[in-house]
């Protein structure tokens, strides 16, 4: 029987954090801002740091994480009531799974003792996570034409929210 768990990852993940962080910015270099470049060159303490400075949850599956997010909260007196959804990934062997949803409501359920909104930034295109943000109450609020580009290819960026029940 599988079994999956949903976790928020403590510094002694990162290593298998790094693995799948690399994995998702190698698979999929539109969907993100960073490049597998720059992260690849960084010590294991700089995904440490991430895991501290931010809350990263993790899917595991029989043991082995398969999808990652991070929620940020936002800084300052004036956008403390926000947070940032980031950092989403899902490796192709768990998809199709539940593993994104469960990440999402996981951070969901985090943040909506926390902020008011919660907000998330997906490359247009990616009509599959479109769907999924939107199914699980995320709504567009703008969009940043030619936010990315990458091998001489811009990308939107679609701008979603969600509301909490705080807010």
């Amino acid at each position: 029987m599988t079994r999956q768990e949903i976790k928020l990852l403590t510094p002694a993940d990162a290593p298998d954090y790094r693995d799948i962080r690399l994995d998702g910015l190698r698979q999929n270099p539109h969907a993100f801002v960073a490049t597998f470049e720059h992260e690849n060159a960084m010590p294991i303490s700089w995904f440490e740091e991430r895991i501290l400075v931010s809350s990263v949850f993790g899917a595991f599956v029989d043991g082995e994480l398969l999808g990652v997010a991070g929620y940020r909260r936002q800084d300052g007196a004036k956008e403390s009531h926000k947070a940032i959804l980031w950092g989403m990934y899902v490796r192709p062997s768990g998809r199709n799974r539940g593993l994104g949803e469960a990440l999402i409501e996981a951070i969901v359920a985090h943040a909506s003792t926390r902020v008011e909104q919660l907000k998330l930034v997906v490359t247009g295109g990616n009509e599959a996570a479109h769907r999924l943000y939107k199914r699980l109450g995320f709504s567009e609020y703008g969009r940043e034409t030619r936010a990315l580009k990458h091998d001489g290819r811009y990308f939107d960026d679609v701008l979603m929210v969600r509301f909490l029940a705080n807010g």
